[in-house]
């Protein structure tokens, strides 16, 4: 499984110089048929029980070739992360029906069915509390979504939708403001429009979605998932871990072979420092992450994201200035990785947002 990826990885650069624009489709199969996407999950389950750590450094690999591809990747391979917690991640009385609904997502993962994120909305800057998006609950015991959301990566090309909505606790017993619902892309009331024209990100389909009475294929996880499990954190990590593999795979390209003037070398050690640096201040925050760990790692999980993703973008627009006239072309790679580390930190979750919530929690002991 993840032992395969290095040899994959030359293909999506590849097609991600051909086709920089088109979805790339080719390679989101290939870690479907590699079951790479399930790693997290059990080995039972058609698995490998990948921790988050290694999930970072795959979903770090993956940008360094194509960050369209690692965008993607990384939403299923979150998913997987967060069934792979095993019956222990639910209170007692849903453990029953987690268990049950691990397998049925595990089967799908095996049979090829691509799970994606459908969360943002327009006016919400990122803020779960801002969610507008509604379930209402029918009295066969389904759920209606209606609602518009933004961002939704791979569009018409998943089969699987997870979304937040906001949802009544008369109707949800036990139920957080928020939760996640799980819709086909294809059911009735969902509709996805043809608007994604992104600056950075090119080929991810990050399309809007319109719910109208939208029947979800069912509540995900268990009433008050969200503030039970914290899977946000999980995410944070792997986003973190495509701004990172950007700023990686311009060092690499810029300083191999190792240029002859001394003073470009220091330029590039420095920036190899940094480089690692911020490398080790995300690989040690996803090795302490586990389910439920509490407020303050969850402060720490966005620290690290919110300096991880501004710095690696920082250290790609400081390697493209020092990458020289050759490079200046808007469709290079160089240019290319430069506007997807920028997409990341700006979209996932938004910076604002995330500078708003660290200066509200901070403490020196959280």
């Amino acid at each position: 499984m993840l032992g395969d990826l290095p040899g994959m990885l030359p293909a999506f650069a590849q097609r991600e110089a051909d086709e920089h624009e088109t979805y790339p489709a080719a390679s989101v199969a290939e870690l479907h048929s590699a079951g790479i996407l399930r790693a997290p999950l059990a080995v039972t389950l058609g698995g490998e029980s990948c921790s988050l750590l290694e999930a970072v450094q795959a979903i770090e690999a993956i940008a360094g070739a194509s960050p369209s591809v690692a965008l993607i990747a990384s939403m299923p391979l979150g998913l997987a992360g967060l069934y792979g917690l095993g019956p222990e991640a639910a209170p007692a009385e849903h453990r029953a029906a987690w268990c049950a609904q691990t397998e049925q997502v595990a089967a799908a993962y095996r049979a090829g069915e691509l799970y994606a994120a459908c969360n943002s909305e327009k006016g919400a800057g990122g803020a779960l509390a801002a969610t507008k998006t509604v379930a209402q609950r029918q009295a066969d015991g389904t759920f209606l979504l209606s609602g518009e959301k933004i961002l939704a990566s791979s569009g018409r090309f998943a089969d699987h939708f997870f979304s937040t909505a906001k949802v009544d606790a008369l109707e949800l017993p036990g139920a957080g403001v928020v939760e996640f619902f799980f819709v086909g892309t294809n059911a009735a009331g969902v509709t996805i429009l043809e608007d994604w024209d992104g600056f950075g990100m090119c080929s991810t389909e990050s399309q809007t979605v319109r719910y109208a009475d939208a029947t979800a294929e069912g509540l995900m996880g268990f009433p008050n998932f969200i503030e039970c499990v914290q899977p946000l954190q999980y995410f944070y990590c792997l986003f973190a871990a495509i701004s990172l593999g950007c700023a990686g795979a311009m060092l690499r390209e810029l300083a191999s072979p190792t240029p002859a003037s001394a003073a470009l070398r220091l330029r590039f050690a420095e920036a190899t420092m940094r480089f690692e640096a911020l490398e080790a201040y995300l690989y040690q925050t996803a090795l302490g992450w586990r389910a439920a760990a509490g407020p303050a790692f969850g402060a720490r999980v966005l620290r690290m994201k919110t300096h991880v993703t501004q710095e690696s973008t920082r250290l790609c627009a400081e390697l493209f200035a020092l990458s020289g006239g050759r490079h200046y072309r808007r469709t290079g790679r160089l240019a290319r990785l430069l506007a997807d580390s920028f997409a990341g930190t700006a979209l996932r979750p938004p910076l604002p947002l995330a500078l708003e919530t660290l200066s509200e929690t901070f403490a020196l002991d959280s």
